[in-house]
């Protein structure tokens, strides 16, 4: 159907409703949640980011700390994954929020990515601070 074709013939007068609904539209997308890949945030911003599990294994990825066959990650592959790291943080408009696990769901130990210990201090707050 096309617009104002509502299968009587007769235009439907939408005015009085559509500032309602813009308004409504605007609150929900300010109020919402919108999940993503690092990949797929290229281009977009948001006030707030939170980046979950900045681990090793997960940022820089496993396969990245494996490139070399010895564990340690070639520096192109390590470089590559500072990158996809940096395209995350730089999404926050204003607040950025990053977290690790200290174990992994196995019960395994779980390391801070490298990448955490890279952000100069005087630009982080550790949770122990917030409360």
């Amino acid at each position: 159907l096309g617009m104002g074709d509502d299968r009587g013939g007769r235009d439907r007068d939408t005015s009085a409703t559509r500032p309602e609904q813009d308004a409504a539209a605007e609150e929900a997308a300010r109020d919402a949640l919108t999940l993503c890949t690092i990949h797929g945030s290229k281009g977009l911003e948001w006030p707030t980011v939170l980046v979950v599990r900045m681990n090793e294994g997960e940022c820089p990825s496993s396969a990245a700390l494996t490139a070399d066959g010895g564990g340690g990650g070639t520096d192109e592959a390590l470089e590559d994954e500072r990158r996809l790291a940096y395209v995350a943080f730089s999404r926050a408009k204003a607040r950025l929020i990053l977290s690790f696990v200290a174990t992994e769901p196995s019960g395994a130990p779980a390391t801070p990515s490298r990448f955490l210990g890279e952000i100069p201090a005087a630009l982080t707050v550790r949770d122990s601070q917030l409360r």
